[in-house]
This record gives C-alpha cells, sequence and structure tokens, in this order.
C-alpha cells in the first residue's frame, strides 16, 4: 500500500509539472519567452472591460528584415532574444513583455502614474541609445481605460511610425553628408 502511494504521490506530481509547462507554453514565444500574441490579447480584453491606469508601449526592432537577409537568422533570432532581456530588465516584474510579431513587442504597464511612466520612458531612453539595435517606439498612458484600450493601440501605432520616420530621416541626412 505505501509503495501504492508513493507511486500516486510521483505520478501526480509529475502531472503537475507537465501541467505548468503546457500552460507556459500555451502563454509564451518560444524563441525570446516573452508572453505570446494570445497572452497579449487576454490581457487587453482584461484592461478593455476594468478601469485600472495603465500604460503600453508599441516596440518595433528598425530594419530587422535587413538584418535577417543579411546575417542570416540566427542573428537576427539573436537581436530578438537581447531586446527581450533588456526590456524586462527595464520593466518591473508585474508588467508584461509581449512579443506580438516577428519584431514588435509590446509592454502593458499595470497601475502606474503617469509621471513614473514617464520616468520609465526617460530611462528606457537612455539604454536605447547605449544598444547598437534601434528600437522605434510608441507609448500612451491610459487614465480611464473602460472601451479606450483598441483607441490607445492605435495611438501607439501612430507614434512608433513616427519614431521610425523621424530615424528614417535623421540617417538619411547622415548619409547625405557623409557623401
Amino acid at each position: 500500500l505505501q509503495n501504492l502511494a508513493n507511486t500516486y504521490n510521483r505520478v501526480y506530481l509529475e502531472n503537475q509539472e507537465t501541467q505548468k509547462l503546457i500552460c507556459h507554453q500555451a502563454e509564451h514565444d518560444a524563441l525570446t519567452e516573452a508572453l505570446n500574441r494570445g497572452s497579449y490579447e487576454k490581457l487587453l480584453h482584461i484592461y478593455e472591460t476594468g478601469d485600472a491606469l495603465f500604460a503600453l508601449i508599441l516596440i518595433d526592432v528598425d530594419i530587422f528584415k535587413s538584418v535577417n537577409d543579411i546575417y542570416g537568422h540566427a542573428v537576427g533570432d539573436a537581436i530578438l532574444q537581447k531586446v527581450t532581456g533588456s526590456l524586462k530588465k527595464a520593466f518591473r516584474s508585474i508588467d508584461y513583455v509581449c512579443r506580438i510579431g516577428g519584431d514588435e513587442f509590446l509592454v502593458l504597464i499595470p497601475g502606474i502614474t503617469e509621471n513614473l511612466f514617464q520616468s520609465m520612458i526617460r530611462s528606457m531612453l537612455v539604454d536605447m541609445a547605449k544598444s547598437s539595435v534601434h528600437l522605434a517606439l510608441g507609448s500612451v498612458w491610459v487614465d480611464d481605460c473602460t472601451g479606450k484600450v483598441e483607441k490607445s493601440l492605435s495611438e501607439a501605432d501612430a507614434r512608433m511610425y513616427e519614431d521610425k520616420r523621424a530615424y528614417y530621416a535623421k540617417n538619411r541626412q547622415l548619409d547625405r553628408r557623409r557623401h
């Protein structure tokens, strides 16, 4: 009877570990370990129906296709992993770092004041300037989110593309000066 109880306990613990692994794999991106798009959509739904303060940042790795084409996918994968690691370090453990597309990320920051959010953005920009990878970003702080998540996403997306355009325009000017 003791052997049966021990076997049952061992199988039960193994099943619990398997369940944890399956849940983790279902919620996380295999390459970067960031939350995946499905998790991101669940989070947005929670904030769409709630009334908590939050902020979000859309992030796009600039010239990523060129990196993959010139240096190969292994280098591109390493860059995505580096970006994810940097994002996880830059934000609190309660913030959500999500990979929502090939080279696109979203960070959802719950329960944050506008001043703290602006401070986090400034700190992130300083860290980005030290990196060899340029990230275009668009950010939005939302104080009343009921029904505003889609609008906030659109606003962050527009700001991210403004950042991209400014980056490319600046680089074109630098290229002209060199020639």
